[in-house]
């Protein structure tokens, strides 16, 4: 049984390819056996030397990577994408097997790519490796390998970045310590470990195995290998001030759970999470913004940032901006998801009828609901134009669960200060009462600068507002009262 119910996609087949010093790259060994497809190789002596000097050459690869030197800026993880037609025609090769020929020449790059994640697409393949060179008392005093992981060409293959770049380390020390690869008397043991790594990985997603390494290295005689494959999770967003959060799950059942993995026994319920998720958790109640909640549970706000990045990188929470009776919303294509998916329409009329009488809005109503959200229309309008009793239906969830979903996107307004008015408020007679009017000793309407500074259209209302800590009516008054500010609307 494939460990693929994890979220974690099956290794269709691993290789070694090796640089050899007259054929050039080969295939040493592969599991299976027949996963590979090397055709004829093309490699003389003449062309081994020529390649030989080429792998010397520490430029860049035309058209793969930057033409720099400097290994600090550049890029860890390559990706490439190869195709297995050949020039003039069709490719002959079998496209169940890994077209070794087409892609040889980035499994064994050019030495800026070595020690580094490459990800190949070729033919129905996603190949993942992590090339070696090592310099020393070998033919031609280099070492060149490369341990290969190949996937189905649709597969997410992050969770296996790691385990490749472990695999390439390990086996980089077995060969300075123990010459496990370039001795014939280690490629039993080689053989085994890729093996036990395909039918471990793909069965349990962990691997461990006792290397036997007699007659190779005496130091190193039994060396043990564990690797285990994790989920990957994305880094977290960049959380600001004006970001709600959003509870994806239960607080409370998520606290007992992790206790109970962490003391494996049944946790009372006095046990608790760290003291400032605890203190941010009470201030998340899908209203709060992070200002405030850092304000209520009076703890530094990078504290609060930082706790939250920590909540939405394992899924706990979700970012949704300031729910406002003024703000603007327009429909986006996944619409029609709430339409084709049940589990969706379930869980949309569960929401949005929470803590309501359940049959007040049909789930059809819900639905047609959606696709009425229109862009130059506040949500205030939107309740007028489709006679929305607010007390049996609650707005805020509704917009809420569209935006979660990708149904809804948020039409923000970016408050602009004109090029010409921002020059003119440095006369002094700018800003003055009305001639003739008698009151020409009124104060001139003054905005603070780093409010001025803001509305530059980078920074939209919603940022402004909680930076001042005013409401968005109230703010846009006074910008409007200030004059020459145009909004855009995106």
């Amino acid at each position: 049984m494939a460990f693929t119910n994890s979220g974690f996609p099956e290794i269709r087949a691993i290789f070694l390819a090796q640089f050899h010093p007259d054929q050039g790259p080969i295939v040493r060994m592969s599991v299976p056996e027949d996963a590979v497809d090397v055709g004829e190789n093309a490699y003389t002596d003449t062309g081994a030397t020529n390649r030989s000097s080429e792998l010397r050459d520490t430029g860049a690869m035309g058209g793969i990577v930057s033409s720099s030197n400097n290994f600090a800026h550049e890029p860890e993880v390559v990706e490439l994408i190869k195709r297995t037609t050949a020039r003039g025609g069709p490719s002959l090769v079998d496209s169940s097997k890994i077209d070794f020929n087409s892609i040889q020449t980035l499994i064994i790059p050019k030495l800026t790519l070595f020690e580094r994640l490459i990800t190949v697409n070729t033919g129905r393949f996603k190949v993942m490796c992590y090339p070696v060179a090592i310099e020393g008392n070998y033919a031609r005093n280099m070492f060149i390998f490369n341990m290969c992981f190949a996937f189905d060409i649709s597969a997410d293959t992050k969770c296996y970045g790691p385990v490749v770049k472990r695999v390439g380390s390990l086996l980089k020390e077995l060969e300075v310590t123990g010459r496990l690869l370039s001795d014939v008397a280690g490629t039993r043991a080689l053989l085994t470990m890729m093996r036990q790594l395909v039918n471990k990985l793909n069965d349990h997603g962990e691997y461990q195995i006792e290397l036997d390494l007699k007659g190779l290295s005496q130091p190193m005689a039994s060396t043990g290998i564990s690797i285990k494959l994790f989920p990957y999770y994305e880094n977290p967003a960049t959380i600001e001030a004006f970001h709600v959060p959003v509870k994806l799950v239960d607080f409370d059942v998520a606290r007992r759970k992790s206790a109970q993995t962490v003391y494996q026994q049944h946790a009372s319920n006095d046990i608790m999470w760290d003291l400032v998720l605890d203190k941010v958790a009470e201030g998340i109640d899908n209203v709060n913004h992070v200002r405030r909640i850092a304000r209520q549970a009076q703890i530094p706000e990078p504290t609060v940032v930082l706790a939250l990045q920590h909540l939405d990188y394992y899924g706990c929470i979700a970012l949704v901006d300031i729910f406002q009776f003024s703000n603007v919303y327009e429909a986006q294509a996944r619409v029609k998801d709430v339409m084709r998916n049940g589990w969706l329409q379930r869980e949309c009329h569960a929401y949005v009828t929470r803590d309501r009488q359940a049959g007040t809005v049909s789930l059809e109503r819900l639905i047609q609901l959606y696709a009425t959200v229109r862009q130059r229309r506040t949500v205030a309008e939107w309740i007028v134009d489709n006679c929305i009793d607010v007390e049996r239906f609650d707005v805020r969830r509704f917009i809420v669960f569209g935006v979660l979903h990708g149904m809804l996107r948020r039409v923000h307004c970016f408050p602009v200060l004109c090029a010409s008015v921002e020059s003119a408020d440095k006369e002094p007679s700018r800003r003055g009462s009305n001639s003739g009017s008698g009151s020409g000793d009124e104060e001139p309407l003054k905005l603070e600068p780093r409010v001025v500074a803001m509305l530059d259209g980078t920074h939209h209302l919603d940022e402004i507002c909680v930076a001042e800590n005013k409401d968005a009516a109230v703010m846009r008054g006074l910008l409007d009262s200030y004059g020459g500010i145009e909004y855009v609307h995106l």
